[in-house]
């Protein structure tokens, strides 16, 4: 519960932060009355999804296959969370009257997607450090946005989602077999990966830093 307690602030700040989305994204509405950006409120859920998790997981101590179970569900969905930033690439449908709405519209619900995923990898670290080092716990989070930028391309580029790994795991394993075993074949899907990979590390470091400095 303490854990919990602690991410009290935090919640109310992040909803408020989400109010000013629908906010943002019912006025749309009433200027085109057009529904076409209603599909930010469903990635926005799915973002908040890893979140939850990791809250279940620290409401108290869990048996240490319980919380690795936890763990790969967290981390199967985790890649929703930077997702939404992808969704930028409507803007080139919107009008030049509505562009720069629309610019701010997808942003918020991209940086509350980004904030949330980044807080649900802040707390998983703290669950982490249980089993492994700060330092290899630092280490294993890299790793984990480095599967996020992958994640991303797997839902962007190939279209699989999460649920997708429970209805079609022969599909996704195929695909990602052979990524990784021929990856010259498969230049974009490294410089896609490992580019929003460092994109997700560097901003992630630079809260890191300042929350070890507060």
């Amino acid at each position: 519960m303490n854990t919990i307690h602690k991410q009290i602030p935090f919640i109310k700040g992040f909803t408020i932060s989400v109010l000013f989305s629908f906010i943002l994204l019912i006025i749309r509405y009433l200027k085109t009355d057009s529904l076409f950006y209603l599909f930010l409120v469903w990635n926005l859920f799915l973002a908040c999804i890893p979140y939850a998790i990791v809250l279940l997981l620290s409401l108290q101590k869990t048996k240490w296959y319980i919380f690795w179970i936890g763990f790969c569900i967290w981390l199967a969905f985790l890649p929703n969370s930077p997702y939404i930033l992808t969704d930028l690439q409507y803007i080139k449908l919107s009008t030049l009257q509505s562009v720069w709405f629309d610019v701010l519209l997808i942003l918020s619900f991209a940086i509350n997607g980004l904030i949330i995923g980044f807080a649900s990898l802040w707390i998983m670290q703290t669950l982490l450090i249980e089993y492994f080092s700060k330092k290899i716990t630092n280490y294993i989070s890299y790793a984990i946005l480095i599967l996020c930028g992958f994640g991303i391309y797997l839902g962007r580029v190939l279209r699989w989602n999460s649920w997708d790994i429970i209805q079609n795991p022969v599909g996704i394993i195929a695909d990602v077999t052979k990524r990784i075993l021929f990856p010259s074949q498969y230049i974009n899907t490294w410089a896609f990966t490992i580019g929003f990979g460092i994109f997700l590390i560097a901003t992630y470091r630079m809260i890191q830093y300042y929350q070890e400095k507060r």
